[in-house]
């Protein structure tokens, strides 16, 4: 009994472990099945600019652990750590990705591989080619009147231990003639630990009109970058005519002005009207011819009084 009861416990175990070994494939089969090709766009690209990377893990990993994406590659860091600047996405329904990266303007020209990961294991993976950013230069404004400012940048791709890491000089014959390479003003600007640079100069007020190239040096030869600056000409100064001081007043001896004696007033002439006439002459006359008669009659009545007797004869 004991032999058959190990037979019967080998057999047992034999079949548990095949169970277990057929069952592994098909939990992973429903997550991963071949390699995810990750597309990128444009590619390749120019350092400094962004990259759409796209795929799919099929829905059925899209319903399990790789409904969380990450994408990481050494052309997406400033440095050569893979995972320093991983990239988060999230699977559609469908399975469907698409995740934007951007790809820092210092790094080197070269391939790059792009790894997939989800659910804690690579599942694809793609290759992006990287080109390396060209010197940029501007100036602003791109217009300006004589005697104003402008202020000149750009970039330089790296170039650890040389010239062009700390330093670059700018030439122009519009610029101030204080310092001069063969012959053309120049000034000299800063470049910072990422390429950058930027510098204000004056033009000067007695400059011609014009437009004017801007271009760069650096470690022995040009930056492979220009930019052009119009230069409109300075108003001429207003200027106002001299004013005279007023000359002194003299005053000379003037003859006394006669003094107008004032002409008489002339008296108006005023008409009496005909009715004021005859009460100024008639009424008087009468008047005078009433006392008249009066008084003879004065007179008789006396003289009759004194001698009644002639008058009887």
């Amino acid at each position: 009994m004991r032999p058959v009861r190990l037979i019967a416990a080998f057999v047992l175990a034999a079949t548990a472990g095949t169970l277990a070994v057929s069952a592994a494939p098909a939990a992973a089969a429903s997550t991963s099945t071949a390699a995810v090709v990750v597309q990128a766009r444009p590619n390749p690209v120019v350092a400094g600019r962004s990259v759409t990377l796209s795929g799919s893990v099929g829905p059925e990993a899209a319903a399990s652990d790789c409904d969380a994406l990450i994408l990481y590659s050494q052309a997406f860091t400033r440095t050569d750590d893979p995972t320093a600047a991983p990239v988060y996405t999230t699977a559609k329904p469908s399975g469907a990705f698409t995740a934007t990266a951007k790809i820092p303007r210092a790094k080197a020209a070269g391939t790059y591989p792009v790894n997939l990961r989800c659910g804690g294991s690579s599942v694809g993976g793609g290759t992006l080619v990287v080109q390396e950013a060209h010197s940029t230069l501007q100036v602003s404004p791109r217009s300006v009147v004589a005697g104003d400012s402008v202020t000149v940048s750009g970039w330089l791709p790296p170039a650890p231990g040389s010239e062009c890491a700390t330093g670059v000089t700018l030439l122009s014959r519009a610029f101030v003639g204080t310092q001069e390479f063969a012959g053309v003003p120049a000034i000299v600007a800063t470049v910072k630990a990422d390429g950058s640079f930027t510098v204000v100069t004056r033009i000067p007020s007695s400059k011609a009109a014009g437009t004017y190239t801007i271009s760069g040096r650096c470690g022995g030869g040009n930056i492979g970058a220009s930019a052009a600056l119009v230069v409109r000409a300075a108003p001429a100064p207003t200027t106002k005519p001299a004013v005279a001081p007023p000359a002194p007043s003299v005053t000379e001896p003037q003859a006394p002005t006669p003094t107008a004696e004032p002409a008489p007033t002339p008296v108006a002439s005023v008409s009496t009207p005909a009715s004021q006439l005859g009460s100024r002459w008639v009424i008087p006359g009468l008047a005078a011819v009433a006392a008249t008669t009066l008084a003879g009659l004065g007179l008789w009545l006396l003289y009759r009084r004194r001698h009644p007797s002639s008058l009887r004869r």
